[in-house]
């Protein structure tokens, strides 16, 4: 036997780097949202920049005309005009950040809040939106929009169905990827209800997804641990004992 091609000894020992089975472990850490936690914020929503939104692109039209010029600090808007039904912007009180929605004679509404983040471009995060117990039917959308010289492109959305209640899931989940290190997140709520609906949020959370590569182990027929090694195309094996 030559030695020098010998990739893994009879001993089940590698002997050519690359060779181990990995796994890949995916995890999500850290916080880059700021004052998600409705609790923590107290009433200060009500205080944060409002702006009222007349345009035919009502959530990019406060971007613009409102931008977000500090970062990791809560913006509110909220539609108004001939084109929407008027609501009031999103406000933060006994543990919550309300949002309201509402449709009248066909013409919809928005609610929302948005924040520019500090992110890394490129990397992958995580949203999770707690949301809280009602029966009232609405729609909450989360989107992020990357700056595009003086306006802003939408880059990613999802959405998901109220009501909420015990028997389905409160946890509003989605990942999406930061195209820029500022890309902003933006929360509302609309509605096809005539009647004023509200919709109830206890935390905004994003986390930035980290993945890792762990060698794969097997126990053999007396309970040791070995690693799990594949065999390359050209591989010869060991007749050592």
């Amino acid at each position: 036997m030559r030695i020098s091609r010998q990739q893994i000894t009879g001993r089940g020992i590698a002997q050519r780097s690359g060779l181990d089975t990995l796994s890949s472990i995916i995890n999500y850490t850290g916080e880059y949202v700021n004052f998600g936690d409705a609790f923590s914020y107290g009433t200060q929503l009500t205080l944060d920049t409002d702006y009222a939104t007349e345009t035919a692109t009502p959530h990019i039209g406060a971007l613009v005309a409102s931008p977000a010029s500090v970062t990791n600090q809560w913006y509110r808007y909220h539609s108004s005009g001939a084109l929407y039904t008027s609501v009031s912007a999103p406000t933060s009180i006994n543990g919550w950040f309300s949002f309201l929605a509402q449709e009248t004679g066909g013409l919809p509404s928005y609610c929302g809040m948005y924040q520019k983040l500090s992110l890394i471009a490129g990397k992958e995060y995580k949203s999770s939106i707690q949301l809280g117990f009602t029966t009232n039917t609405s729609k909450i959308y989360l989107n992020t929009y990357t700056p595009d010289g003086d306006s802003y492109i939408l880059s990613s959305t999802t959405s998901t169905a109220i009501p909420h209640t015990s028997g389905s899931s409160g946890l509003f989940e989605s990942t999406f990827l930061a195209i820029s290190s500022n890309d902003i997140i933006l929360i509302y709520t609309t509605t096809i209800e005539t009647s004023s609906q509200s919709c109830l949020i206890s935390n905004i959370s994003i986390q930035e997804k980290q993945e890792y590569l762990v060698p794969v182990y097997a126990n053999d027929r007396y309970g040791n641990a070995h690693k799990v090694l594949r065999i390359a195309v050209d591989e010869t094996l060991s007749n050592n004992t």
